[in-house]
């Protein structure tokens, strides 16, 4: 893992797998988790596709920088960050690819730095348009109460949570038990960092995103609670030429069960946009859909 020094007064932590001189997939990852919601074996086996896979921690997540009280930033801060890492990276363009908040933050990178993307891969999210993809009832409770301060509490918390949208056949407590102890022995969002990422997502993006020039492949699960089914298909009606590929019975986690899915549906649109792949036409089209 290494640490960027960007411009925008961040310090973003980053590591990248594969081989460095392969096109970039740059992965964004959701509201209060950290790069490691993209596993190792996630990033190997995407990485194994033919790209140099990157995942990194938003500012107030992991071992980024974190933020004081009262601090407050947008999505376009954000997306800020990921340009500043790839300049860092020396990187011109890559293939975003965002899940959940870091679909968000994809979309707005698309739209605001059309020129550092080769193309648009948003997961799990939606287009901040409040009819479509939004929690209801039990699952937005959970999402907004408060975590406990003890650890143990807090797991126990989100174990219950995660099991309100986790993809139903994949999930496994154990696995992400595991992936909590793994968060909090690496880093602990102080108070008030969720809430102020949690804000950085609010806003409707459509009109933006109705003129969007980015090829943009749109995944989202049938199974998704959390940010329903109906954000992704709203956000592949509103952007230009995308396509929608939907997972049967994938909620809104990154089980083990979901990585063969994922990493063909990111790997198939980034080579059949082919801008920075050997041997690509890096004309951008899609093809309508899978």
């Amino acid at each position: 893992m290494s640490i960027a020094e960007l411009p925008t007064g961040m310090d973003i932590c980053f590591e990248s797998f594969g081989d460095v001189d392969a096109p970039t997939i740059l992965l964004m990852h959701g509201l209060g988790s950290q790069m490691l919601l993209w596993e190792e074996g996630f990033c190997e086996g995407l990485a194994a596709t033919g790209f140099r896979v990157v995942r990194y921690d938003h500012r107030d997540s992991g071992l980024s920088t974190m933020l004081d009280c009262g601090a407050s930033y947008t999505l376009s801060d954000m997306a800020d960050d990921a340009v500043g890492l790839l300049d860092h990276l020396g990187v011109d363009r890559a293939h975003i690819v965002g899940f959940s908040l870091g679909g968000m933050i994809a979309q707005t990178f698309a739209i605001e730095h059309p020129d550092r993307a080769h193309s648009l891969v948003s997961m799990g999210s939606n287009t901040g348009n409040p009819d479509f993809g939004r929690p209801t009832g039990e699952v937005l409770v959970a999402l907004v109460a408060p975590a406990p301060d003890d650890p143990a509490e807090r797991a126990a918390k989100d174990l219950v949570d995660r099991r309100l949208w986790a993809s139903p056949e994949w999930h496994d407590d154990d696995h992400a038990l595991a992936t909590f102890a793994r968060y909090a022995a690496r880093s602990v969002q102080p108070p008030g960092a969720f809430d102020r990422q949690f804000a950085a997502g609010a806003g409707n993006r459509e009109e933006a995103l109705g003129v969007l020039g980015v090829p943009t492949r749109v995944v989202h699960g049938t199974a998704d609670t959390l940010l329903p089914m109906s954000g992704g298909e709203r956000t592949a009606a509103i952007v230009p030429g995308a396509d929608l590929v939907l997972i049967e019975g994938w909620g809104h986690d990154l089980p083990p069960g979901s990585w063969p899915h994922l990493i063909e549906a990111i790997s198939a649109h980034a080579l059949r946009v082919g801008a920075g792949v050997p041997g690509g036409t890096g004309t951008g089209g899609t093809d309508g859909g899978s």
